[in-house]
């Protein structure tokens, strides 16, 4: 297997997909209402209860197209490929529903976007399949159209996670970069106060005999910079866990 299609195969799935969201059900209500009112509407449809089940049937799986983006794909393009297929058979001319069969470019875009690269792949066999079942019955050109329309919304949602991947990548080496600086700050301000510590200790300890009275002075001093190194450090360390800025 190239390493290119190795990749992509062992790509993850995006972590913490986001759930059902407000508007996902105001889309799922709207999607309704409108096949039902596309369905009384327009004259020249093919099977209006099966327009209308299909995109009834389809729309509650937008909820899911984010946590569960190869499943939804395959249900919902399944289901069109079968009635594609049955029309084929029953030798009906079906054009299905328009244009709340737009929604479905929603599912392909979902599966580049949320879905590992394992599931993107299998899905777009899905994808595919109700395109490959019409190119016996329509012209070149539409199953064509199709098709492309269909690998743009899949490509559209590759590169919106592209460029949501490489912007958290940006911001993990921006925290990288400020960790590293705390951890230098950190050393540069435990080496201070420790050279500090140590010229004091050198000094109380030379005086000692002639001065006894400087080596308090001396502990004074050992003590205060003991003090702030572990002051700083506490601050800096604890910033270094939590990841976050703190003054330097």
């Amino acid at each position: 297997m190239p390493t290119t299609v190795r990749s992509l195969w062992a790509e993850p799935r995006v972590p913490d997909a986001p759930k059902q969201l407000w508007w996902d059900w105001v889309l799922v209500a709207t999607l309704v209402v409108l096949a039902a009112i596309e369905t009384v509407a327009r004259e020249d449809v093919v099977w209006r209860p099966v327009n209308l089940i299909l995109i009834v049937a389809v729309a509650p799986m937008l909820l899911w197209r984010r946590t569960h983006p190869l499943a939804m794909v395959a249900i919902a393009f399944s289901l069109f490929a079968v009635v594609d297929l049955a029309a084929i058979v029953i030798g009906v001319t079906w054009e299905g529903p328009e244009p709340t069969a737009l929604v479905l470019l929603l599912f392909p875009y979902a599966l580049f976007r949320w879905g590992s690269g394992r599931e993107a792949t299998i899905g777009l066999a899905f994808v595919l399949v109700p395109v490959v079942v019409g190119a016996a019955v329509a012209p070149v050109g539409e199953v064509v159209g199709g098709a492309l329309i269909l690998l743009f919304a899949a490509a559209l949602g590759a590169a919106f996670r592209y460029q949501s991947s490489a912007r958290l990548h940006g911001r993990d080496q921006a925290k990288l970069r400020e960790r590293e600086q705390l951890a230098r700050e950190l050393h540069d301000t435990v080496a201070h106060h420790m050279s500090a510590i140590a010229i004091q200790a050198q000094a109380g300890r030379t005086v000692a005999e002639s001065h006894p009275e400087a080596v308090l002075d001396a502990l004074v001093v050992v003590e205060k910079e003991a003090s702030h190194a572990l002051t700083e450090m506490r601050t800096i360390v604890g910033a270094l866990r939590r990841g976050e800025q703190t003054d330097l």
